[in-house]
């Protein structure tokens, strides 16, 4: 009789026990998740910060670079040459793939003294995907009448 109690008892504690570890895992989990959110949005963060400053984009003029400034044709050649890499499997799009893994990120035009614009600049998105973005806003300078627009900058971050 004793030997049952005992066990009875041994059977409720290891219960117990599960039933502590099971609300443990499922809190941290939780925790687990905000975490993996919070590291995409760092590497969002970083990812923009460094696209402001490529030299692709970067727009200069007489040797003097404009914060957070893209020069409208450097954008339009650019925009051109990757989307033409990607249908051809050339390097080009291979490069700002290793770059910026699953993303997508486009520039519109919100106020300008021609007609609006926008481009799509990359795009390897993931249908279906966790999708995180992030807008930036930047001047677009076009050094053909000397004008400036002012833009949105899109980063799209999938996975």
């Amino acid at each position: 009789m004793q030997s049952s109690e005992t066990i009875f008892v041994v059977v409720i504690i290891i219960m117990i026990v599960i039933l502590g570890l099971v609300f443990y895992s499922k809190a941290h989990e939780g925790s687990v998740k905000q975490d993996i959110r919070e590291q995409r949005v760092l590497r969002m963060i970083s990812l923009a910060h460094a696209l402001s400053n490529w030299p692709e984009l970067e727009c200069s003029t007489l040797d003097a670079r404009d914060f957070d400034c893209i020069d409208r044709m450097k954008l339009k050649v650019l925009s051109d040459f990757i989307s033409e890499s990607r249908s051809e499997s050339g390097y080009a799009f291979n490069y700002y793939s290793d770059l910026l893994k699953r993303s997508s990120i486009s520039v519109t035009e919100i106020y300008s003294y021609k007609d609006k614009e926008s481009w799509v600049l990359y795009n390897n998105s993931i249908p279906g995907a966790t999708r995180e973005s992030v807008f930036i806003p930047v001047n677009v300078y076009d050094p053909s009448d000397q004008t400036f627009s002012f833009a949105l900058l899109e980063l799209a971050v999938y996975e």
